[in-house]
């Protein structure tokens, strides 16, 4: 199978090959490949959102996912998926935000640096080890918690909502909440 794929790649007749594809997908290696085997090889495709089309694997951290506060490329970058993945015609592909933003079984958050990804461990592991704590107590052990300035948070992450941001920090909880409680967080990471 490998070596029909490679065949395929240097074809630059092949749907496989960057040189014949859109610019749009020249630039999205990922969806090339996903293309060329649904197309060209006849591997199957899938959608990696659950059954509610809430994401499983997310481009930004918990704050900027949750919030919608991503970047416009990223955004484009969902477009055309309804030809490639298939028609999705309640949300077309594009990331939710909110609770709907993520999946009771996400598996990644990418952009993520040390901190806040050592902090929202710390959280998960919490929650998950106190089902009964309320909300309140959920947002203040992130707010204690999570790292504040640049150079803790890295470029690419924004930090936590202003806590009178009720929408923003409702999200927040919702989603902290619903991966905690989805599985035991020392086996998925």
């Amino acid at each position: 199978m490998f070596w029909n794929q490679v065949a395929e790649w240097e074809n630059p007749n092949s749907k496989c090959s960057v040189s014949g594809a859109s610019k749009w997908i020249q630039g999205n290696p990922g969806l090339l490949t996903a293309q060329c085997f649904d197309q060209t090889l006849k591997i199957p495709v899938v959608d990696t959102r659950d059954k509610d089309l809430s994401h499983l694997f997310h481009a930004f951290g918990l704050v900027r996912t949750v919030t919608g506060s991503v970047d416009e490329w990223y955004l484009k970058k969902h477009d055309a998926l309804d030809s490639v993945l298939g028609e999705d015609k309640i949300h077309h592909h594009k990331p939710q935000t909110g609770g709907m933003c993520c999946s009771p079984n996400t598996v990644s958050f990418h952009y993520v640096e040390g901190a806040e990804c050592s902090v929202l461990w710390e959280v998960l592991k919490t929650v998950h080890s106190k089902p009964s704590m309320t909300d309140e107590e959920i947002k203040s052990l992130m707010s204690e918690e999570w790292p504040r300035d640049r150079k803790e948070l890295g470029f690419y992450a924004h930090a936590l909502p202003a806590p009178n941001s009720n929408d923003s920090w409702n999200g927040l909880v919702e989603v902290v909440k619903k991966i905690s409680y989805a599985s035991d967080p020392l086996k998925t990471c």
